[in-house]
């Protein structure tokens, strides 16, 4: 992970996470701005780089994140 690619993806990863937050509405859990982090650098690493679509990926991420851990 690069620190280029890592600044590009903070702003997905803050919008993703404060609209999941308004529509879910609870807060962040423990660990997930790190891992959805790490899942947005992966999906721009592979060529994804429009950061709306990234937010997209990060609310789908974030949707199943929420079912697994309720499950």
């Amino acid at each position: 992970m690069t620190i280029r690619k890592l600044a590009m993806n903070i702003p997905a990863v803050d919008r993703a996470i404060n609209i999941y937050g308004a529509l879910s509405g609870h807060s962040e859990a423990p660990g997930v701005r790190a891992q959805l982090s790490q899942h947005l650098d992966q999906l721009h690493g592979e060529g994804e780089t429009d950061h709306h679509r990234l937010t997209v990926h990060g609310l789908s991420f974030l949707r199943q994140n929420d079912l697994q851990r309720n499950s």
